[in-house]
Parts: structure tokens; sequence; C-alpha cells
């Protein structure tokens, strides 16, 4: 349970084994590369003409088509029970996905579906045309009502064409062609919007003072039935393409692998871009795992031929390039998540995943606090990691709710809430009527809280052998704050008052310290005075830290408030037969999922702020790098450990 050691590399490869190179190494996977390397006479960046944007014009291309095929398979799995296969990610070993890539022609595949993005050739002389379905986003159903739909015709002054038609390209689904102001009349225009659209256009055709007209009138008749023809024509398509996706469905397995394959293969160009060469040898520097120094080496060796020059050495400890990976057991892992949307530790910092983790999943069951919840939250993810094969960060999420679930129950019986109290258990401490015991609770879990930050400092100060600085920072620290706290439990308690005038000397004692130790970095010593007065200064915060946990009891009082109320509805239409139980159990399920979601986050969320506020303020800086591995990470298919 810490942050993984690094080692760093130097490599020089012949220039021709640069490709297999990357190929075994993204095999390989546990190797970052340096972002930047230093100026070596007779060195360069290395040239490798790759087109990214080809790349990436390849791999949109299979997204729009994934995309429709997976539209269409939703249809079909509401039918069959498959609701959640989109979620699952396939798994293939590396060289499968290639051999795949290898023995199947792309561009062959993708032609069959290019047709559906081709816009016939709308056009019509003398008249300027503004379709709507060349949006890829434009549904065949609203096509479809435009076939039916009665032309408005008019004509317009020339003067307020151009702002006329700039208005109706705002509106959606609008289908309108207009041409010029000629010698015989001003400028025709011919609208077909979408029924539901149709008064917004004539409110607009009032504005810029369009004048009605027919199109024997105006002898357009055969421009206005081409113009039907056209949405007639692109209708006749769009029939056809489900038939043209089930048959590029058969491709889906291998568009996936591609879109696989083209975005490693973006990665590796894009990471070549970091070395240098000269006119026969490549220089390549980065980082790898400590203890895999003879894997990584057997990787190079085989993919050079053993013609190489690799030196490797451990990284320094205090360096900001060296790169962060957590190595946590199964409980401290799923919540790595949370220490990442902060900031990755620093290299010569401390991992605080499986320090804070115990306590966060504690906060977030006492803010929950439902047995009910708990037992939901807890079989739904259960049953999410057992069935479905999902990506490495949604795993973790999962699993933290699965883990969170159980002091949810925990506090649940604590508080004696079932549901809010539909399925009736007896309270040990009724948080409705005994809140300020509640509150008393929760302001002592933030004591031990910030307590254990300020120990964790002081484990980091014994691990960098400045143990002075324990005396200072830590036990001076605690020295005032318990004293303080002893003489402000007398408020409310006297259970502690044998002990008063030993807290009074302890926390003055400790005030002293920190006044004059706190001060230490300034160079006067009138500078280390006042400094050290600051220092005192933040007892202030720490009292403010201390009232914040007072949001353990709120949150919680407020879920459990919010479940009664729904439940109290559920009573008052129980009473009236049949419909009064359907709409109570309609009430029961809306009301429960509603309060467990809004609820849910908040206690996410608040058990967050108390972690990264009150807990990471004590001893955690942050702004290391992550550790990325050199493969990307999956959108359809995980790649197997080899």
């Amino acid at each position: 349970m810490a942050i993984v050691k690094m080692s760093e590399f130097d490599l020089l490869v012949r220039n021709d084994h640069v490709e297999s190179l990357l190929f075994g190494l993204q095999r390989y996977k546990n190797v970052m590369f340096a972002d930047k390397l230093e100026q070596v006479d007779g060195f360069n960046p290395l040239n490798r003409n790759f087109n990214f944007k080809d790349n990436q014009e390849k791999q949109d291309h299979i997204q729009s088509i994934l995309k429709k095929l997976a539209l269409i398979k939703k249809k079909e799995s509401k039918k069959k029970g498959q609701v959640f296969d989109s979620l699952n990610l396939k798994t293939m070993s590396f060289d499968a996905l290639q051999q795949i890539v290898t023995d199947t022609d792309l561009d062959s595949i993708l032609d069959m579906y290019a047709e559906y993005y081709e816009s016939a050739s709308h056009s019509i002389e003398s008249y300027t045309i503004h379709t709507p379905w060349d949006d890829k986003n434009y549904s065949s159903e609203k096509l479809m009502k435009l076939e039916n739909v009665k032309p408005i015709i008019g004509t317009v002054s020339e003067d307020n064409i151009d702002g006329f038609c700039s208005e109706l390209a705002l509106v959606e689904d609008i289908y309108y062609m207009y041409q010029a102001k000629n010698e015989l009349h001003d400028s025709v225009i011919v609208i077909m919007p979408e029924p539901l659209y149709r008064d917004k256009v004539k409110v607009l055709a009032e504005k810029y003072e369009m004048q009605a007209r027919s199109a024997v009138s105006l002898h357009i008749e055969e421009q206005v039935n081409t113009m039907k023809f056209f949405v007639s024509q692109m209708i006749d398509k769009r029939l056809n393409i489900d038939d043209r996706l089930s048959r590029i469905g058969l491709y889906q397995e291998i568009l996936q692998a591609h879109y696989e394959a083209l975005r490693n293969e973006a990665l590796r160009e894009k990471m070549a871009l970091n070395f240098i060469a000269s006119n026969h040898v490549t220089l390549i520097k980065g980082w790898i795992y400590t203890g895999e120094e003879e894997a990584f080496e057997k990787c190079v060796a085989m993919a050079t031929s053993e013609v190489y020059d690799l030196e490797i050495k451990a990284a320094p400890l205090h360096s900001p390039d060296v790169p962060i990976k957590l190595k946590n057991n199964k409980f401290a892992k799923a919540f790595e998540p949370i220490t990442n949307m902060y900031s990755q530790p620093r290299y010569d910092e401390i991992d605080p995943t499986p320090i804070f983790a115990p306590f966060y999943a504690f906060f977030f069951g006492m803010m929950l606090a439902d047995v009910g919840y708990g037992l939901v939250m807890g079989t739904v993810m259960f049953l999410a990691l057992k069935l479905l094969n999902l990506k490495q960060g949604t795993k973790d999420m999962i699993r933290l709710l699965m883990y969170v679930s159980v002091p949810t129950m925990f506090w649940g019986i604590i508080y004696g809430s079932f549901f809010g109290g539909m399925i009736p258990i007896p309270a040990i401490i009724d948080i409705n009527s005994q809140f300020n015991m509640v509150l008393v609770m929760a302001l002592s879990f933030g004591i031990i809280h910030l307590f254990m930050g300020i120990g964790v400092k002081g484990y980091i100060y014994y691990r960098d052998y400045k143990k002075r600085y324990i005396l200072y920072d830590v036990v001076f620290w605690y020295m005032t704050l318990i004293g303080l706290i002893v003489l402000v439990s007398m408020m409310f308690t006297d259970f502690l008052a044998p002990y008063s005038q030993v807290a009074t000397i302890v926390m003055v004692l400790g005030m002293v310290g920190i006044v004059l130790t706190n001060g230490r970095d300034a160079k006067t010593p009138f500078g280390k005075l006042a400094s050290g007065l600051y220092s005192l200064y933040g007892i202030t915060n720490y009292i403010g830290d201390v009232v914040s946990y007072s949001r353990l009891m709120a949150l919680g009082l407020a879920g459990a408030s919010i479940g009664v109320a729904f439940n109290m509805m559920v009573e008052m239409v129980s009473g009236a037969g049949i419909l009064g139980v359907i709409f109570g159990a309609g009430i029961f399920i809306f009301g429960h999922t509603f309060n467990l979601l809004i609820s849910g986050l908040s206690s996410y969320v608040h058990s967050a702020r108390l972690t990264y506020v009150e807990f990471f303020g004590k001893f955690f800086i942050g702004g290391g790098k992550a550790f990325k591995e050199f493969i990307e990470q999956p959108t359809y298919i995980e790649l197997e450990e080899e």
C-alpha cells in the first residue's frame, strides 16, 4: 500500500528497430516515456511522417458506425433482456487484436457504410437549397414528416431575404430553397417546415413581409416538385439503412478491433515524437517499475535483435518528473479515484489513499445511514461487478459504492432506519430526537480525523529524518488542541473538570512552543516571533475544521427526514383500495430512489470535501503526474495481460 518505486532508463537503439520496439513495448505496457529530452549534439527529433489527421478521421468514421449499430442493438436488447451488453468490454490478447487488423481491410468495410453519409446532389438551377438532413443526427422519423408537408411559397424583398433565411436556418428541421430577385419579381422562397415549426415560420414570414404566392403564379411547379422529390429520394435511402447496418453488423468486432488499433497506433506515433535520433541510432528515455528491469530488458532485446544500449537506475526521490503509480489492496484501490480527483501525490510523499479510505467509508455511511439503501447499493454493485466486464475506472467506482454500503447499513442499524422507517427496527440512537448526541459524536469523529492527519505529518517527518519537526509541528499542536478541547468541553459537561488545570498548562506550553518554533524559517528574531504568532492564529482554522464535521449529523438527519416524508405520503394513499396500493408503491419506489440518489450524491461529495479540506490540508501537498501505461484505455476491447 504505497507509491510504486520507479526506475528511469536511457535506451539507444538502431533507427530501423524503433517500429518493432514500439510494438514490443506497447505489448509490455508498463513503461512511460519522458516528455522532453535535452539537446544532444548530433541528435534531432525523430521524423516519422505519420498522418494523425487520417488516423483520427478513421477513428471518427468507425465511431459513427458503431454508435448507429449500438442504437439498433439497444432496441433489440430491450426485447431480449440484454440492456447491459453495451457496458461489457470484450477481452482479447494484443497479438489477437493485431492479427484481426492485419487480416482485414478497414477501407473496404468503411466504404460499405460511406453511402449513408453521401449527400445526394441536391441542386436546382438558380436556387440555393438548405437541407436539414445533412446533419448526421437528423432522424429518419423527422424526414418522413416532411414528405406530406404543404410548402409555404412566397416572395420577399431583396432587403429582407438574407435576414429571413438566416433566421430560418436557426430553426430546427426547416427545409427551404430561395432564388435571388430577378426582373420579374422579388426573391422567391419555398419553405417545407416540419409541422411542429409551421407556426414559427409563419411568424417569421410576417416579420420579413413575405407575400404569399402559389407555385403556379410564379411558374415554379417543376422546381417545387423537384424539391419534394429530393425528400422522397432521401426517405428511400434511409429505409435501406437498417439492411446495410445489419450487413455491417457482422463486422462489428472487426471495427472495434481496428478502432482500438488505430488509437494505439496514434499513441505510438505520439510518443515517438519525444524521441531524438542521429543518422543511425535513436535515444529514448523514460520510467519503468522498479523490480521489472529484467522483464523490460528482455522485451527490448527481443524487439531489437539484441542490438541496444540500456542503462537503468533508481529514480531520484525528490524529482518532480517521476510519474506516480499507486499500489493498494482491493479495498483501498477502490478509493484511488478520490485521491486522483484531488491530485496525485509527489514521488517523495506517501499515498494517502489507504489512510483516508476507512474514514471516507465511515463518514459516507453516517451521512446516508439506512439499512435498505445500503442493501440496495451493495446488492446492485456486487451483481454489476460479477456479471459485467467494465472499464477499470467504472469498476473501481462501483467497488467503492459496494464497500460504502456496509457502513451505510451499520449506521442505519444505529439510527433504526430501514427505508426511512418503512420497516421498523429498534434504534440504538434516535437521530430525530437525540440529534445533540449525534452532533457530539460527529465532532468527536472529526477531531479524531484531524488528529490522524497531524499524525501522518509526524510520520513523514520521522521518515525524512526531521525528528525535531515532530515536536515543533505535531506535538505542540497536539498539546494545544487537547488542552483547548478539555477546556471547551467544560462548557457542556463536568466530566473532564478534574483535568482542567493540567489541560491549561499543557495548552499554554503548546502555544508557547508553536510561537517559538513555527516561525523558524524567518531570518530575523522579530520575523520569527511574528511568524510564530501567525501560526498560532491558525488555531481558528482548526476550530472551523471541527465545526465542518457537523455535516455528518445534518446530512444524516436530512436524509432520514426525506425518507420519513415519503413514507407518510405512502400511508396517506395506501388506504384507498387497489389504486391506493398502486400509487403507494409508485411513491415508495420513486421517493426512496430519489432519496437514495440525492442523499448518496451528497454523502459522496461531502465525504470528499472533509477529506480534501480538513484531512489533506494537514499533511498532503500533491502535484505529482500519473504514470500512464503505454496502451490506450479500452473503449470496446480490453487487452489481456500477457
